[in-house]
């Protein structure tokens, strides 16, 4: 019975597909011009003018005094705007290569691998492991730090070798290999202790691996070499899947999605295409429901479940790619369709942070091409991860379960999105722009973080501590016409809130009902829940409205103010607008008992002139 990559790809079934030579491409290179003429006009007029828009700059430089700036102050921003310039104008001028053999793009390649080659390191400072650990700003030369963006670099450079190859000179290939070799595939062989492999497993785990993957196979002359480098990407793989949930829940949220199940798609998708085949991993079992994740995950358009730090809109055609693949050799339609949809959207093919694996194959797949709709997202109860997520005719609720120790983890234990008519009225914010902070022991600081930013209540005073110890129990689901779900919060909040149990039960039908019943040690000195709303907001008592939303709840025994949160952070803005709002709902004093209930009710509004404002609130 298969449970492993390992036991679909042993080390004899390795050293025979791998031992042949020279790897053949996933990708058509610069001299298969029936391949690139094919790029419909309209994407290949695109590529082009954001290319042109790029080469017509200078390149950026990157600056000492812009990479101390993390250590000294958390700035993260300024030298990773230069460095992930620099990679997504090699990537568009290696596409308008491969369009039209121009050689002023095969130039512009060049100067760009040199400025990379000549780069002090691949890492950006947030994982200068190294120089952080002797609490310097700056790396010394031989800092070896295999973080998320070395890797990518080292694949980028491999792709851009395989890809223009026969157009490149050889100085500069030559160039390529030494340093994907100095920086990336030696540190992977001779350094197993990565704490990405052996101390945290998310989506560093498959994102470093896809990039390794293409580094070996593409870069790797030696065969016996070239084995032993996918035989360890081959169990490493195994490490992050035999973390994975069953139910192929991703606690990262949607977006993560894209580098965690997604880049074990681009590891086995290489592996798969370069041997003809002869390297399949697709049959894992995990496989399958990963690939089922972010259709179920969708709301509308752009629009996602976002839980945890992942952002509530995906803007990244690129993304298809994977998802496609994935649904093509787990024969999952519904990935096949998801992936066409999220082609379709009218977004710049070349993310910030580009895989030309990625791009390159969203622009040259046919299955990706197709003008089908795809149906509607199917119902999803993930009882490993403890996230739901139900449809009604205008309606979506998810709610999610959990601990508050989950990558990207947010205080957030109970806490439900509510979208009507395709857009998250009753919304997780995400987080904002990554700093030093972000991932310190200052997180929880960031009021994003903290559960009194989530929807969840405030019991006696506590909120949500962060830590394994708080979480969830007895969470159920059932779908169907009318969907329940029930869960207890109490061990979500410390020993001083006082309470025996506080369950949250939601019922979907063609409204939603959260009902929180609890039972407490003394009846207490506060009970506030809040509700983080985007959109234009009015409120009487008993009600409340956002776009298309009515939100109702007892206004005998529970009051609400509504508080104005500014938005600042890009990020955020970008994706809210500069402003949602909380609702607090505070339990009035005589009906603070030890024990009782209160429900809220989410109903589509009816004939609502709030509705027909909601495009400018997205």
């Amino acid at each position: 019975m298969v449970k492993t990559l390992r036991d679909l790809l042993p080390e004899d079934v390795l050293a025979r597909a791998l031992g042949a030579g020279e790897m053949a491409g996933v990708l058509p290179g610069i001299d298969e011009r029936d391949a690139w003429s094919a790029v419909p006009d309209r994407e290949r007029a695109a590529i082009l003018e954001d290319a042109a828009e790029q080469a017509a700059g200078e390149w950026p430089a990157l600056l000492a005094s812009d990479f101390v700036l993390f250590q000294r102050g958390g700035d993260r921003g300024r030298y990773e705007t230069a460095y992930f310039m620099r990679r997504r104008r090699i990537v568009t001028s290696a596409l308008a290569a491969l369009l039209t053999r121009d050689e002023r793009w095969i130039s512009d390649v060049v100067d760009g691998v040199w400025l990379v080659c000549d780069e002090a390191t691949w890492t950006v400072p947030a994982h200068a492991t190294s120089a952080i650990e002797r609490g310097e700003p700056l790396p010394r030369p031989g800092d070896l730090d295999l973080d998320l963006f070395c890797a990518e670099t080292g694949g980028l450079l491999a792709w851009v070798d395989q890809l223009l190859g026969p157009v490149l000179d050889a100085v500069t290939r030559l160039r390529i290999s030494t340093e994907v070799d100095r920086r990336v595939l030696t540190p992977f062989l001779e350094i197993r202790d990565w704490a990405w492999l052996t101390r945290f497993t998310n989506n560093w785990n498959p994102w470093i691996h896809s990039n390794l993957t293409a580094c070996a196979l593409l870069l790797e002359p030696d065969p016996v070499r070239r084995t032993r480098l996918v035989s360890l990407v081959v169990d490493g793989l195994d490490v992050f899947l035999d973390s994975y949930p069953d139910d192929g829940g991703c606690d990262e949220g949607a977006s993560y999605w894209t580098r965690a199940g997604g880049s074990v798609a681009d590891c086995l998708v290489l592996l798969y295409d370069a041997t003809a085949g002869a390297l399949d991993g697709f049959g894992h079992p995990k496989l399958r429901p990963i690939t089922s994740y972010l259709p179920a995950m969708h709301i509308d358009d752009r629009w996602y479940v976002n839980f945890a730090d992942c952002p509530a809109q995906l803007a990244d055609p690129s993304a298809a790619y994977p998802l496609y693949q994935l649904g093509v050799h787990t024969d999952e339609p519904d990935a096949r369709e998801h992936a066409r949809e999220i082609r379709r959207r009218d977004d710049p093919l070349v993310p910030r942070i580009p895989s030309m694996l990625r791009v390159a194959g969203t622009l040259l797949e046919p299955g990706l091409r197709s003008d089908d709709e795809a149906g509607p997202a199917r119902d999803v109860w993930l009882p490993d991860t403890e996230v739901l997520v139900a449809r009604s005719d205008r309606l979506l609720v998810a709610v999610k379960g959990g601990h508050n120790a989950e990558s990207h983890n947010h205080n957030d234990v109970g806490s439900l999105i509510v979208a009507v008519d395709g857009v998250p009225r009753v919304i997780d914010l995400g987080v904002g722009t990554y700093t030093r902070q972000t991932f310190s022991d200052e997180r929880y600081q960031i009021f994003t973080m903290q559960s009194g930013y989530h929807n969840v209540p405030r019991i006696n005073g506590s909120e949500q501590p962060p830590g394994r110890d708080y979480h969830a129990t007895g969470m159920t689901a059932e779908l169907g016409d009318r969907t329940t779900c029930e869960l207890d919060l109490a061990r979500a909040y410390p020993a001083e809130a006082g309470i025996r149990f506080w369950r949250r039960r939601l019922v979907l039908d063609q409204a939603v009902e959260l009902t929180d019943t609890w039972d407490l040690d003394e009846a207490p000195r506060e009970l506030v829940w809040h509700l983080i709303l985007h959109g234009r907001t009015s409120h009487e008592d008993g009600t409340i409205r956002v776009n298309g939303l009515t939100i109702t709840y007892d206004a005998d025994t529970v009051s609400a103010v509504l508080e104005p949160l500014p938005l600042t952070d890009p990020r955020l803005s970008a994706v809210w607008g500069n402003q949602v709002t909380r609702a607090v709902l505070t339990a009035n004093p005589p009906h603070l008992n030890r024990t009782g209930a209160t429900t809220v009710s989410f109903t589509p509004a009816v004939n609502d002139l709030l509705r027909e404002e909601h495009d400018g609130q997205q």
